[in-house]
């Protein structure tokens, strides 16, 4: 009879700590726990020959843009994703099935503009909100290969208070949600994004990428 208890006991404690590990997996997976600069950057010899070691690695990169185009299955939408290093190289990047060129060269612009503002473009987009604000703007960052481009969509990734990348989104209805949801996947919680402005008329206020109005000529595409 006590053998029994003894084995009842044991196999109780064999579940627990299977049902322990299940959740804290799965918890990781959800990007419960912050990544470390150390896990997603450049390894040590990669860095000695670039003599870049604060930039994401490929690895991550993929994790990012495969984030991304689950979140696009998901709901059963198409996007076109890039990751970019700080230096404005692409690391990764995927154009889902259904995309039409302005989606691609959007989604570019946004990585770009979130590069070279160190902020989302959807912040952007409101900070410099008048036609002339913009206006004069538009050609900033250009001569270095970024640019400035007022659509959300585009977020700076940032480990440890470093920026690493880029990554921008076009051509979907959830452009920047996207991009955050792929990057909370993979590193973990993630700064809250820039609350919606509402017009001018009042109202509820969309955002650029989360689904405001498309561009004429594309659909849903931004």
């Amino acid at each position: 009879m006590k053998n029994k208890r003894w084995a009842a006991t044991i196999i109780a404690i064999v579940l627990t700590a299977g049902i322990f590990e299940f959740f804290t997996a799965d918890a990781r997976a959800q990007g419960a726990v912050a990544a470390t600069l150390d896990k997603v950057t450049v390894s040590a010899d990669a860095a000695k020959r670039t003599l870049t070691k604060m930039q994401l690695n490929a690895e991550t990169a993929r994790a990012i843009v495969d984030a991304c185009v689950e979140f696009g299955k998901a709901s059963n939408a198409s996007y076109s994703i890039f990751v970019l290093a700080p230096n404005g190289d692409v690391i990764d990047a995927h154009v889902m099935d259904g995309q039409l060129p302005i989606g691609v060269e959007t989604a570019m612009l946004k990585a770009k503009t979130a590069l070279y503002a160190r902020t989302p473009s959807s912040a952007v987009a409101q900070r410099f909100n008048t036609v002339e604000g913009r206006v004069i703007r538009l050609q900033l960052g250009q001569a270095s290969g970024l640019a400035y481009y007022f659509v959300g969509g585009g977020l700076p990734i940032v480990v440890q208070d470093q920026l690493i990348g880029a990554i921008g989104v076009g051509g979907g209805n959830q452009d920047e949600m996207c991009a955050y949801t792929a990057l909370t996947k993979v590193l973990g919680p993630q700064p809250p994004l820039t609350p919606a402005a509402a017009p001018a008329g009042g109202g509820g206020g969309q955002r650029g990428g989360r689904g405001a109005a498309p561009e004429q000529g594309q659909g849903r595409g931004r």
